[in-house]
C-alpha cells in the first residue's frame, strides 16, 4: 500500500488541526461518511485512500491530482465521501 504525508501535498493551507466544532477524539458514522477539505489529516487519508482503492498508478503524481481535483469549484459542496470518490473519479478519467 502505497502512503503519502501532508509533504506530498501541493496546496499548503490546510488547518493542522480539527476545524471548529469537529471533535478529533469522536468518530462516528459521520465523520466515516464525511470529508472536510480543510483538514490537513482528512486531505491526506483521502487522497491516500483513493489512489490505493482504485485503478490508478500509486505515484506522487496520481495524490496531488486527487488533492487537486477535491479543490475544484465543481466539488466545493460535496461532502460525502462516497460521491467526492465518485466525482474524482469521474472527473480524473476525463483529465
Amino acid at each position: 500500500m502505497t502512503e503519502f504525508d501532508e509533504n506530498d501535498l501541493v496546496q499548503d493551507d490546510y488547518v493542522n488541526t480539527t476545524t471548529k466544532g469537529d471533535n478529533p477524539n469522536y468518530t462516528a458514522i459521520r465523520d466515516r461518511e464525511r470529508v472536510n477539505k480543510q483538514e490537513l489529516y482528512e486531505v491526506v487519508y483521502f487522497c491516500n485512500a483513493f489512489v490505493n482503492g482504485y485503478k490508478v498508478e500509486k505515484t506522487k503524481q496520481s495524490f496531488q491530482k486527487v488533492e487537486k481535483l477535491i479543490r475544484l469549484p465543481q466539488a466545493r459542496n460535496i461532502v460525502m465521501r462516497d460521491q467526492l470518490n465518485k466525482f474524482v473519479a469521474e472527473i480524473g478519467l476525463q483529465t
